[in-house]
């Protein structure tokens, strides 16, 4: 079997504690979610969007939620335990069932009327498009 462990494993679950204490989600939400497992996720960036993976193998598109809140992209969902068969007995069970629950802050370009989600293969892709830069307008200053 192949474990793979880093030297940052430590730091990135002190992270993740971190983040949830220090929680802020916007108001009217609640200050803390129990989750399961928390599924891993890349963020990129593109000079036209965002793209935000996130690892969810096992889980089936009705059993995912993706919503904006004033910036605040959440994610959260459930991947079901097997109904497990009478007469087997497991030896091992490592594969987590439960609920899961990620928050994110989009930047300030971020389009947030045009985001768009997809589960492919046990990936969730959501594409976040940059909206239009501000640009610098002039404005005549009239006199009496």
């Amino acid at each position: 079997m192949n474990y793979r462990i880093t030297p940052f494993s430590a730091l990135n679950q002190l992270n993740h504690e971190l983040n949830r204490f220090f929680d802020d989600r916007p108001f009217g939400m609640l200050a803390s979610e129990p989750s399961t497992f928390t599924p891993h996720v890349d963020i990129s960036e593109t000079d036209t969007g965002f793209q935000v993976s996130v690892d969810v193998p096992g889980v089936k598109p009705e059993d995912i939620e993706v919503s904006l809140h004033k910036g605040v992209l959440t994610i959260r969902g459930e991947r079901k335990d097997e109904q497990e068969q009478t007469g087997k007995t497991f030896s091992r069970k490592e594969r987590f069932h439960g609920t899961f629950f990620r928050q994110f802050n989009l930047p300030d370009s971020a389009d947030q009327e045009t985001v768009s989600a997809k589960a492919v293969n046990g990936v969730l892709e959501i594409a976040i498009p940059k909206g239009q830069k501000a640009k610098p307008i002039s404005i005549s200053v009239e006199g009496e």
